[in-house]
């Protein structure tokens, strides 16, 4: 897997040189993910969403670097890994872009998962990034948007208190509905 195409950052490595200097590497971090579309159908509904969110401008979020490939009814991609705090849609200055940016979009196509582990605060730039590609969907009415945004941010913030107050409760167990 060649990932030229991905986005390298530098950092410091913790490794020091004959200098007795901190060297500075270049890498690159990705994420695969994998389907097994099943059927043809399947396949081409998955390629269009991707090609789609290639070509897509969400303003000021970003969208990762990523490429995907297919080999029978397996897709896969590869994307760069975003270093960064989930906190996309709990802190008000992001969350306003998110709403602004995504909920609001002037498309039928855009974001229908709101949780806060999909978009990510890049470290030191403090750049949004959506990073779950399935939730990328055709999602024309704009009160359904809104309903999920409030539940969401209903859910994030139960979240947010039961951790602050030592406690556990799975987001993921909470479906909106």
């Amino acid at each position: 897997m060649t990932t030229s195409n991905l986005k390298e950052i530098s950092y410091s490595s913790g490794i020091f040189n004959t200098d007795n200097k901190l060297s500075v590497l270049r890498s690159s971090f990705t994420l695969v993910k994998k389907f097994d579309c099943l059927t043809e159908d399947n396949l081409d509904l998955l390629v269009d969403k991707l090609e789609r969110l290639k070509n897509e401008n969400f303003n000021r979020i970003n969208i990762p670097d990523f490429e995907y490939y297919v080999e029978g009814n397996i897709l896969s991609y590869n994307t760069t890994f975003i270093k960064g705090w989930s906190i996309g849609t709990l802190i008000p200055k992001f969350a306003k872009i998110v709403y602004e940016d995504v909920i609001q979009k002037d498309s039928d196509w855009t974001f229908d998962d709101y949780g806060s582990a999909n978009f990510i605060v890049e470290c030191n730039t403090d750049r949004i990034f959506a990073v779950d590609f399935q939730s990328y969907n055709y999602v024309p009415d704009r009160d359904y948007r809104e309903s999920r945004w409030k539940k969401s941010q209903n859910l994030n913030l139960c979240v947010i208190d039961n951790m602050m107050r030592g406690e556990w409760t799975n987001p993921a167990l909470h479906p909106l509905k």
